[in-house]
C-alpha cells in the first residue's frame, strides 16, 4: 500500500518515542515532522507563523477540579498566555513562545493536566453533555465510563498519533442535550429497548457529515468492550493513502456500515443487537440556568465565542471554591457552575451570544479567512437570541464552528463575484440536528459579509410566518421540502421585491409576480445569478 508522508514518518519513528526529543529541539529550525510531533502532545505550530506556539489541554469530558484549574491560569497569566474554551470542552493556551509552552507543558503533567493526544492523528478528547449525571433528565452518569474509555489508548504507545486521522468520540445519557452529538466519529446516543435503557451506536461523523446509525444497541456495560473493538477496527482498516481521505467516514463511505462492523467483529465476541429507540429530547430553549437532580442549580456562564480572559476565570474559580461548586466546560465554547444553591451568580458574561457556535477565527487560526467571533458579534443577536435559533459559523471548510449541526450555517470565504475581492461566506440552513436526521443544506456559495444580516433578516422572517416556534420543525416540515435552487431564489427574491410573501402560503404569488417582470427567460439557475448580481453588488 502507498503510504502518504505522515504514516512514512510514523513507520520510521512512533510519536511516543519522539517524545524525548523535545528537550534537544532547535525551535528556530522545527521541521515539518517536528511539527507532527509536537501534536500529538498538545503544541501546535506552523511555518506560517514559527514563533507562535499553541498548547491544547485534554478536560476529560469538559471535568476538571478547581486546583487543576488554578494551576492552568497561573501558568496563562505568567506567560500572557490567551485563554479559548473549545468546542471539544477543551482549554487552549495561545500567543506562547517554544520555552514557554515547554515549560507549561512540562509542568502541568507534574500535575495531571495533561496536553497529550489532543491534536493530529489521535483519540481526541471524549465528550459528554455538562449536565451529565447531575441534570434532571440525566438517566445516569457516564463520565466513568468515558474515563475507561480513555484509559484504552491515552498515553499508550501502539495509539499514540498511530491511527490513519483524528478520531472523535461522544457519549451522553442525558435525554435532552445542549448540543448535538452527531458530528462525531462514533457517538454512543441514548436508548431503550426491551425495558433496557442503554445506546444506539452511530458511527462516521465529522465537521461535515453527520453520523450514521450503525444499528447496534449496547448496554452501558458493554460500551468500554465494543468502544475497543471499534478504535482497533478503525486502526487496522483505516486508509493510509491520502491524509484528506482518512476519517473513518471514508472508510464507511467505501466499505458501507455493515462492511465496517464486521471489522468491528474481529475484536467484539458478542452478537450484535439491533438498534433500539433512541431517547433523544430537544430544549426549546436553552436559558443560562438548569435546575439538578439534588435541588441545586447549575448555572452557563456565556464566553465570547470561547474566549475568556485570566482575570474573569480566575474570579469563577474563586466563588465556585467558596461556594462548593463545580466547573465543568461545555462543548458549546462556555462554562457550567454545577451545584448552587440559589439562582444567583456574581460575574457577568461576557457575551450574550446564547447560540452561536464560531471556530477560533484568523486571530487565533491561519486556516480561517477572518475573525468569526468578530463578525458573530455583528449578527442581528437580538432576534437570533429570542427565536432560539442555532447558528454555526466556520472561518474555512474545514468546519470547525459546526456549521452543519446548525439551523443556519456559515462558512467563510473571499469572493470577487459582485466586485471586488471582499470577505463573504457560504450559507447553509435545514439541518435536522437533534436526532442527527439531515445537515444543513449549502444554498449560497457567496454572501457578502457586508449583505450578510440582511439575508439572515429575511430567512428568519420566513420563520415566523411559518408558525413553527422551532427553527428546526420549520426546516423539517417547510425548508427541506424545496430544492435548494428553489430556497436560493425564494430569499433573494424576496430580498429583491421586499414583499412579505410566504412559503406554503403564497409563493404562487411571488413566482407570478417575476414573471410579469420576465425574469424567466432563463432557467432558475441564470435566474439566481441574475437576483445576486441584483442584490450583492455594490
Amino acid at each position: 500500500m502507498k503510504l502518504n508522508k505522515i504514516e512514512k514518518l510514523k513507520l520510521r519513528l512512533k510519536p511516543f518515542d519522539y517524545y524525548k526529543q523535545l528537550d534537544s529541539l532547535n525551535p528556530n529550525n522545527l521541521s515539518e515532522a517536528d511539527r507532527f510531533y509536537l501534536k500529538n502532545f498538545g503544541i501546535y505550530n506552523t511555518k506560517l507563523e514559527p514563533q507562535k506556539f499553541m498548547l491544547r489541554l485534554r478536560i476529560t469530558a469538559g471535568r476538571i477540579e478547581l486546583e487543576k484549574l488554578k494551576k492552568i491560569l497561573f501558568y496563562a497569566k505568567k506567560f500572557d498566555a490567551k485563554i479559548l474554551l473549545t468546542a471539544r470542552a477543551q482549554i487552549e493556551l495561545h500567543n506562547l513562545d517554544f520555552e514557554s509552552v515547554l515549560h507549561i507543558h512540562k509542568n502541568l503533567e507534574i500535575e495531571h493536566i495533561s496536553s497529550w493526544q489532543t491534536l493530529t492523528d489521535n483519540f481526541r478528547n471524549i465528550v459528554a453533555d455538562p449536565l451529565d449525571g447531575v441534570g434532571k433528565n440525566s438517566y445516569f452518569e457516564v463520565y466513568p465510563l468515558i474515563l475507561r474509555m480513555q484509559k484504552l489508548f491515552f498515553k499508550n504507545p501502539d495509539f499514540v498519533g498511530m491511527i490513519p486521522r483524528k478520531f472523535n468520540t461522544a457519549i451522553s445519557a442525558n435525554s435532552k442535550n445542549i448540543s448535538s452529538f452527531f458530528g462525531n466519529d462514533c457517538y454512543f446516543a441514548l436508548a431503550k429497548k426491551d425495558n433496557k435503557v442503554g445506546f444506539n451506536l452511530f458511527l462516521g461523523g465529522k465537521n461535515l457529515a453527520i453520523a450514521k446509525n450503525a444499528d447496534i444497541f449496547v448496554i452501558k456495560e458493554e460500551v468500554v468492550k465494543l468502544f475497543e473493538a471499534i478504535i482497533k477496527a478503525y486502526k487496522k482498516y483505516g486508509f493510509r493513502e491520502n491524509r484528506t481521505k482518512a476519517r473513518l467516514y471514508h472508510l464507511i463511505q467505501d466499505i458501507g456500515i455493515d462492511g465496517f462492523k464486521k471489522k468491528i467483529k474481529e475484536f467484539y465476541n458478542k452478537e450484535f443487537e439491533n438498534a433500539g429507540e433512541l431517547i433523544c429530547e430537544k430544549y426549546k430553549k436553552v436559558g443560562d440556568w438548569f435546575e439538578l437532580k439534588n435541588e441545586t442549580f447549575a448555572y452557563r456562564f456565556k464566553s465570547r465565542y470561547g474566549e475568556i480572559d485570566i482575570e474573569t476565570f480566575g474570579q469563577i474559580v474563586d466563588f465556585a471554591q467558596s461556594s462548593g461548586s463545580e466547573i465543568r466546560v461545555g462543548i458549546d465554547q462556555n462554562l457550567y457552575i454545577i451545584g448552587l444553591k440559589e439562582l444567583k451568580f456574581p460575574i457577568s458574561s461576557l457575551s450574550q451570544n446564547q447560540n452561536i457556535i464560531t471556530c477560533a477565527g484568523s486571530r487565533y487560526c491561519i486556516y480561517s479567512l477572518f475573525d468569526t467571533k468578530k463578525e458573530a458579534d455583528k449578527l442581528i443577536l437580538e432576534k437570533i437570541n429570542a427565536l432560539n435559533i442555532k447558528i454555526g459559523y466556520s472561518g474555512c471548510l474545514k468546519g470547525c464552528g459546526r456549521h452543519i449541526l446548525a439551523d443556519i450555517g456559515f462558512v467563510g470565504i473571499r469572493t470577487n463575484l459582485f466586485g471586488e475581492v471582499e470577505r463573504g461566506v457560504r450559507l447553509y440552513i435545514g439541518g435536522e440536528y437533534t436526532k442527527g436526521k439531515r445537515s444543513a443544506r449549502l444554498i449560497y456559495w457567496a454572501v457578502p459579509l457586508r449583505k450578510l444580516n440582511n439575508l439572515l433578516k429575511i430567512i428568519i422572517d420566513e420563520f415566523q410566518y411559518s408558525g413553527y416556534e422551532d427553527f428546526e420543525e420549520f426546516s423539517k416540515n417547510v425548508l427541506n421540502r424545496y430544492s435548494e435552487e428553489f430556497l436560493a431564489f425564494w430569499f433573494l427574491a424576496k430580498l429583491y421585491t421586499k414583499k412579505e410573501f410566504s412559503l406554503n402560503k403564497n409563493e404562487k404569488n411571488l413566482i407570478k409576480h417575476f414573471e410579469k417582470e420576465n425574469f424567466f427567460k432563463n432557467d432558475l439557475h441564470q435566474t439566481i445569478k441574475i437576483l445576486e448580481k441584483m442584490v450583492f453588488s455594490k
